[in-house]
């Protein structure tokens, strides 16, 4: 699974920055004092993670941007890495993350750990003291391991932990992911002997810190700790799930994560997802409805199993903001992902939205299948709209109850679950200042859930024109609509 350069344009720096560190200097003799700990003690117990009260606990939260990397993006606000672990552990503003992840990307082995260190970990560390909350300290390569060429020498991740694990093995708010992304020799057994020996090192210092365990593949491989775990009694295996890797069935993610979590303590450290476009990748494609909803139902099903959304930012993708740093919500993961740490249900996009209930007028009607459907909030096969065979132009009309800044209308269409007869073609009309004006011409459309942007205030109404139903050379060639969802 390779990560297209531009979802992670911070690792491709750090290739750049590897060869030469951040400085010259050797590893620095002494290191500055730690904070104590405000958060209790973690401890692997079977395949769960326990505080020092025996309560298992579920670690979610959110990663944030490397704080070296805060100001890659040109063309967007950056906001300080401070304010936004604030904003993650803020339950006033709707978020409850209790853990944060922090990725250290720019390390070589010259790094001048002691400024590295005092920049850009030990404030974020003294901060999650204050909050109350866990940090995850990330040592995030994206790279092959071992004495291959442009390979992470075992030398350069262990010199990185001696100097970093005595001065945080006493804070109980923190946490070590040991290796963020070993990509390859793609071999459990060969990434067991290289990383076993940095394991061994960091406990000399931090005996009782828990750790997070990478996997070659970009964290896929965890499966091999069953057969072969690294010798360590308090370390938890990394798994990073993308919407390339399929659509989470159970099946799936049984056969990813699921069943070894059985077994073993398991988190996610990375998973997340956005429609396709400007604010996603291959990668990353992916809706709330198809993706997020049943990931979540399966995370929710296996509280043994902790995680961390990437990403909180306004730039890298998939992203939860965007770039002025409004809360993307629909089809988009941010405020899915904030809702979820809030604690609430886990519903479709299609189910919740500013129409549900309007009155919906359409051009045509198949059997039962009315244009009420199209603001019922079903997206079941059974509360869809079908246009009749022979409508040319299939077109409905939703009358919202009072004129409103419509941002996004959502267009939820096809059958069984959205494969198959998809519309194709389509525009998009909004009524405002008693005018239509089209917001939205589509073509060659292949996605069932299709967040669509908007951004015109003083809206009463929403117009679908239909010129393409269904690429489908079998089935009838009518519109197929779950769902008509507006978004202020």
């Amino acid at each position: 699974m390779e990560r297209p350069r531009h979802r992670r344009r911070s690792i491709a720096a750090v290739v750049a920055i590897v060869a030469g560190g951040l400085a010259l200097g050797g590893l620095p003799a002494a290191a500055s004092a730690a904070p104590a700990g405000s958060a209790p003690a973690l401890q692997v117990d079977g395949n769960w993670i326990r505080d020092a009260n025996g309560r298992g606990v579920t670690l979610q939260g959110v990663s944030v941007l490397a704080p070296e990397q805060n100001d890659v993006c040109d063309y967007c606000d950056s906001k300080p890495t401070a304010e936004l672990i604030d904003l993650a552990a803020d339950a006033s503003a709707g978020w409850f993350s209790d853990v944060v992840r922090l990725p250290v990307t720019e390390i070589s082995s010259t790094t001048d750990l002691a400024a590295y260190d005092a920049q850009y970990i030990a404030p974020y560390v003294d901060q999650a003291v204050d909050l109350g909350i866990y940090l995850i300290i990330d040592l995030h390569l994206v790279r092959d391991y071992g004495d291959g060429p442009g390979a992470v020498p075992q030398s350069m991740v262990k010199r990185f932990w001696d100097y970093i694990a005595p001065i945080y093995g006493s804070t109980t708010n923190v946490i070590f992911e040991v290796f963020n992304e070993p990509i390859n020799p793609a071999n459990w057994n060969t990434w067991k002997d290289y990383i076993q020996p940095v394991v061994d090192s960091i406990r000399t210092v931090a005996p009782d810190t828990l750790l997070l365990m990478g996997s070659p593949q970009w964290s896929t491989m965890l499966n091999g700790a069953l057969a072969n775990p690294v010798d360590d009694d308090n370390l938890a295996y990394v798994y990073h799930l993308y919407p390339n890797q399929g659509s989470p069935t159970p099946t799936l993610l049984d056969g990813k994560f699921g069943n070894a979590a059985n077994t073993v303590p398991v988190v996610l450290t990375e998973f997340g997802w956005n429609p396709p476009g400007e604010f996603s990748d291959p990668i990353t494609n992916g809706t709330t409805s198809n993706w997020g909803v049943p990931f979540r139902e399966y995370m929710d099903a296996h509280p043994w199993i902790g995680w961390q959304a990437w990403i909180l930012d306004n730039f890298w993708k998939p992203q939860m903001f965007d770039y002025e740093w409004n809360l993307m919500g629909g089809e988009f993961q941010g405020r899915f992902i904030k809702d979820w740490l809030a604690g609430a249900p886990n519903v479709s996009p299609c189910e919740s939205h500013d129409a549900v209930g309007a009155a919906a007028q359409v051009s045509s009607v198949h059997q039962s299948f009315s244009g009420d459907n199209l603001t019922d909030g079903d997206c079941s096969d059974a509360g869809r709209w079908l246009s009749a065979v022979g409508d040319t132009t299939p077109t409905a009309t939703v009358t919202l109850g009072s004129a409103q800044t419509v941002d996004s209308v959502g267009v939820y269409s096809g059958y069984g679950g959205g494969s198959g007869v998809v519309l194709v073609d389509f525009t998009l009309e909004v009524h405002t200042g008693g005018e239509w004006q089209q917001v939205a011409s589509i073509t060659g459309n292949t996605q069932p859930a299709l967040d669509v942007p908007v951004g015109v205030a003083g809206v009463d109404q929403v117009r679908l024109v239909v010129t393409d139903p269904s690429a489908s050379t079998t089935e009838a060639e009518i519109a197929r609509v779950y769902e008509l969802a507006v978004r202020g």
